[in-house]
């Protein structure tokens, strides 16, 4: 909460959402894929223009803290062979300790939403819900994973977060945009050179 409260404080930040990400495994009907869970908080996931206008079956509304409902991509959904009404299963490696080892935690939700943003990546491997349910699968308690802040302008995102980056101090690591997609970047780097060089 605090360092949410810092980010919205900074100047250039328009917005700072709690969220969780884990990657895991979604069984359903004998197929097994590798997901990642989103957890948010329900006034994001509705208010997320992104989601809000990419449901191609079900209703974003069914996602609400206990319900066990969640939404996911158009592409998981096909690999998964599910469809809204279905109960798919989250295999989590956190589970309880028994005297043969960890057992992994194996929790059923059902599709509430499917979404189809018409990035494959995201297609194929998010699992949106609710983020007390995140925290609740995970066993997190009442702690979130990371904080993602926007800005007014993603080219000057490292000038407008050096304050924020002093005050979170060792708390919490700050990563931008142009962090997340450097292999991209490098490899349009090196792309560029040898079309240069081709060209020439």
């Amino acid at each position: 909460q605090t360092i949410i409260e810092q980010a919205k404080a900074t100047p250039g930040v328009t917005s700072a959402t709690p969220l969780i990400e884990q990657p895991l495994m979604a069984s359903y009907d004998g197929r097994v894929e590798g997901v990642l869970v989103r957890g948010m908080r329900v006034v994001d996931i509705r208010s997320n223009p992104t989601l809000k206008s990419k449901v191609i079956a079900g209703d974003m509304n069914a996602l609400v803290p206990g319900s066990d409902s969640v939404a996911i991509g158009a592409r998981l959904a096909e690999a998964l062979g599910a469809q809204t009404g279905d109960e798919i299963s989250l295999i989590s490696p956190q589970g309880m300790t028994s005297p043969f080892g960890t057992v992994p935690r194996i929790v059923s939700y059902r599709v509430g939403a499917i979404f189809e943003i018409g990035v494959f990546d995201f297609d194929k491997a998010y699992v949106v819900m609710p983020l007390a349910d995140a925290q609740t699968l995970l066993l997190l308690g009442d702690s979130v994973g990371m904080i993602e802040v926007d800005t007014v302008d993603a080219e000057k995102v490292g000038q407008i977060l050096a304050p924020l980056a002093n005050k979170v101090g060792n708390r919490a690591v700050l990563t931008d945009w142009r962090q997340l997609n450097a292999q991209l970047f490098e490899t349009l780097a090196v792309e560029r050179v040898a079309m240069f060089v081709v060209l020439s």
